[in-house]
């Protein structure tokens, strides 16, 4: 089944600069995984006129497809290496679906498997086995 999720994503003391190259990281590693197709979201808001870039908020939304039985694997390694790649501050990643949301951030790498398995399974995507 071909699902979609809103990911937004976030680092403890990032201003928006850092944000930004944030998601631009996870973007990439996102759009080049097999079985996931990745957009960055527009902002819901508006860009005030003279505004030079968007905010924090729309800078770190993307809209990702998982595709086939291949994706949500594919998402779950993509998401716990980026969660656990060598940063100092601790980052989180938000996942909704249908207006369900779920944050992840510290827990170790089954919990996060195992949450993020139930929170989709919930919604159709992958397998609650």
């Amino acid at each position: 089944m071909d699902a979609s999720l809103k990911l937004s994503l976030g680092e403890v003391g990032a201003d928006g600069a850092r944000l930004e190259v944030l998601h631009r990281q996870l973007h990439a590693e996102l759009q080049h995984a097999d079985d996931l197709d990745v957009r960055s979201l527009p902002s819901a808001v508006g860009t005030p006129d003279g505004a030079r870039a968007l905010g924090p908020a729309e800078i770190s939304a993307l809209s990702v497809a998982v595709l086939g039985s291949g994706g949500l694997p594919t998402l779950f390694a993509c998401l716990r290496d980026w969660l656990g790649r060598g940063h100092q501050a601790q980052r989180s990643i938000r996942l909704e679906v249908d207006g369900d949301v779920i944050e992840l951030d510290d827990a170790d790498d089954a919990q996060r498997q195992e949450l993020l398995r139930i929170f989709l399974a919930r919604h159709g995507i992958g397998e609650a086995t």
